[in-house]
């Protein structure tokens, strides 16, 4: 008797939860929209998981506002729907496409005689896989789509605690004949369920997995916008994404990332997690227009004042040199340029909702 009884509070204690599985219905589909807080890039406990683990991350304070929306292909372009609509091979049938500023087309804006814009990543839902399957671009308003020569697997489905898999991702960017400039995308995904138990953020309280994403990226630009055209390898880079899931939210309810394109060693660079609304949302047209950047023309100093956190800053001179990085996690401040000579400079705010560009002039 006492065995039974023993056996029956451990069954119904609140300190102990089952494994959750993660399945495709636990993916969000065409016409969802979920809305994420941003919170500052604090440092947290990454370390702590495994089985029944416990991630109280109730500390978080959101900063701004984001609604991630999954778009149907109904009124995309003649090539965008024949890449990814009904009528593409089925690898490359899209369910939804996002928003995305996972290739630096703010970078090439700012050196071009014509607008790129708008750039989405289109995906494939299916009961064994979320895949990532091609991007697309607006090229002076019009919509080109660029399939992935090998396909990403990002979730491989169902989840459960202990999986691993692994996947590569390339995709091939020629903007000709609008622009000389190709772009070259290689991703290696390796990811691991390695914890299940209780996540709490403001949000709330739910069961949940897991999943951790160590993703190296190798890319490669050709341009000719400063002489001669030539291939340009930047550094390779690596960004570890945590992410933790529950049932029936359509997407993470936590993710925190380490590392990314420079951010090598700079810790924790980006925190979102689902909320409710709070009113702060802001898209980066909007938040571009709050920017402050100023005196310019500017001797030494320049004020700069954002709406949003600011993760990194990158000045460029005349030939698209890159001459001074600052490392920032702040909205407010004064950028030192003394070091520099008189001239014409491009400066390059980023944070996690996309990229500001500016000229600026050094008197």
């Amino acid at each position: 008797m006492k065995l039974v009884f023993s056996t029956l509070l451990l069954f119904f204690s609140p300190q102990i939860f089952a494994q959750i599985t993660v399945a495709v219905a636990d993916h969000a589909n065409a016409d969802d929209t979920i809305r994420y807080s941003q919170a500052a890039p604090l440092p947290l406990d990454l370390q702590t998981t495994g089985p029944n683990a416990t991630w109280d991350f109730s500390q978080l304070s959101a900063q701004t506002q984001s609604l991630k929306s999954y778009e149907a292909l109904n009124f995309n372009s003649f090539l965008i729907i024949a890449t990814y609509g009904p009528i593409a091979s089925t690898p490359y049938r899209a369910s939804y496409y996002n928003a995305s500023t996972a290739l630096p087309i703010d970078q090439f804006s700012a050196f071009l005689p014509i607008e790129l814009s708008n750039l989405a990543q289109y995906s494939k839902r299916s009961s064994a896989a979320i895949t990532s399957i091609g991007y697309s671009i607006d090229v002076q308003g019009q919509g080109l789509p660029f399939k992935s020569d090998t396909i990403e697997t990002r979730y491989q489905l169902p989840l459960n605690f202990n999986d691993t898999y692994s996947s590569r991702g390339y995709t091939y960017v020629d903007l000709n004949p609008a622009a000389d400039i190709k772009f070259i995308q290689h991703r290696h995904r390796t990811s691991t369920v390695d914890g299940w138990g209780t996540l709490t953020t403001p949000y709330g309280t739910f069961q949940a997995l897991r999943i951790r994403h160590d993703i190296e990226e190798t890319d490669s630009i050709y341009q000719t916008f400063f002489g001669q055209g030539a291939w340009i390898a930047p550094p390779s880079f690596t960004t570890t994404e945590y992410e933790w899931w529950t049932n029936g939210k359509k997407d993470y309810l936590l993710k925190v990332i380490e590392g990314g394109f420079g951010q090598q060693g700079q810790g924790i660079t980006s925190i979102e997690y689902q909320d409710n609304y709070l009113g702060l949302d802001a898209g980066i047209t909007e938040l571009d227009e709050q920017l402050v950047l100023s005196p310019n023309p500017c001797s030494d100093l320049v004020f700069f004042q954002t709406p949003i956190l600011l993760e990194r800053m990158e000045i460029m001179n005349s030939i698209g040199t890159v001459v001074q990085v600052e490392e920032n996690a702040s909205n407010v401040g004064y950028i030192d340029l003394s070091m520099l000579p008189s001239g014409t400079y491009t400066i390059m705010l980023h944070s996690s909702k996309g990229s500001f560009v500016r000229k600026l002039v050094k008197l």
